[in-house]
């Protein structure tokens, strides 16, 4: 990346605000069950892609060259982090379930300075604190703590929301350490042709007059999000710091209750808008993060 140079940031964010549509398909796509909905979705973005990359000449670049079990292991992980997400707002709460994916900023910064020698810095983990409190305020954990009864059932869709999070935080980490090796375009092309493969059992599990009437539904669902929205946000991640990366990757909350408010007439609370503030002004700390000075083998300070 260009120093100073601002376009991975909104490819990032472009790519974040539309994965914040995902609640809206998910809810004119409610007659579909979960494994045919993410199999589908997966099926009809990389059908898009492909013909994208037939019309503009770029089929060449899906080639796979070196770290090819890396791209095995994105697969494995992004098909992971779709499943363990949805199971957890199956059994515990939409709110609970987004808390859960959104813990993986942590994880890339325990992650990032082992893996990727990325070094911890100051106003970084400020932006994470602002960040993770604005997450706090929209998901009304007091609430959730009342209002729930703890059971078995329960316990599974919380080991399943901590599995998203901790997945969703490795498929960065990944991104990043293959950036050099594969563009955008080939890592989503392979991690979900891979995760096709990995669901092609729930292929059948949708009734067929079902599947007609949500077939245009559908195949917007998989250009939009599949192709679009993951083209721009692995662009625009694999280009900026993970831990950078990964605070900004929650701006898809924020647009995703910007989205149920508009389109599905969801009202706002004052918690929701005091935790969208705190989201955003981490994420302005993130950008606007300068160099940093080196303390540590890992550890640096920013002054």
């Amino acid at each position: 990346m260009n120093p100073g140079s601002k376009k991975p940031y909104v490819e990032l964010i472009t790519g974040s605000v539309l994965f914040g549509l995902m609640g809206v398909f998910v809810f004119y796509l409610q007659d579909i069950p979960t494994g045919p909905l993410i199999f589908y979705k997966q099926l009809f973005g990389i059908i898009a892609l492909f013909l994208f990359m037939v019309i503009t000449g770029k089929l060449s670049r899906i080639i796979p060259r070196k770290k090819k079990r890396y791209l095995l292991l994105l697969g494995i992980i992004n098909t992971t982090t779709l499943f363990a997400y949805l199971v957890c707002i199956r059994y515990t709460s939409f709110s609970v379930a987004i808390l859960m994916l959104y813990t993986a900023p942590m994880y890339v910064t325990l992650l990032s300075p082992m893996i990727l020698k990325e070094s911890i810095r100051r106003n970084g983990i400020i932006a994470l604190v602002l960040s993770l409190i604005g997450l706090l305020f929209i998901v009304d954990i007091n609430n959730i703590a009342a209002g729930q009864m703890i059971g078995s059932w329960y316990l599974i869709g919380v080991a399943a929301g901590i599995l998203s999070g901790f997945s969703f935080g490795s498929s960065i980490v990944v991104v990043r350490y293959v950036k050099d090796e594969y563009t955008g375009m080939t890592l989503i092309f392979w991690y979900t042709l891979i995760g096709v493969i990995l669901l092609l059992p729930f292929a059948g599990g949708v009734p067929v007059q079902v599947f007609a009437d949500n077939l245009s539904m559908l195949v917007l669902f998989g250009v939009v999000n599949t192709t679009m929205a993951a083209l721009l946000f692995i662009n625009g991640i694999s280009q900026i710091e993970a831990q950078k990366g990964s605070i900004l990757a929650l701006i898809e909350p924020v647009s995703g209750i910007f989205f149920d408010y508009t389109i599905l007439q969801t009202p706002l609370i004052a918690n929701t808008i005091i935790g969208c503030i705190f989201i955003l002004l981490g994420a302005y700390i993130a950008i606007t993060e300068k160099s940093p000075r080196r303390f540590g083998k890992y550890f640096r300070v920013q002054v």
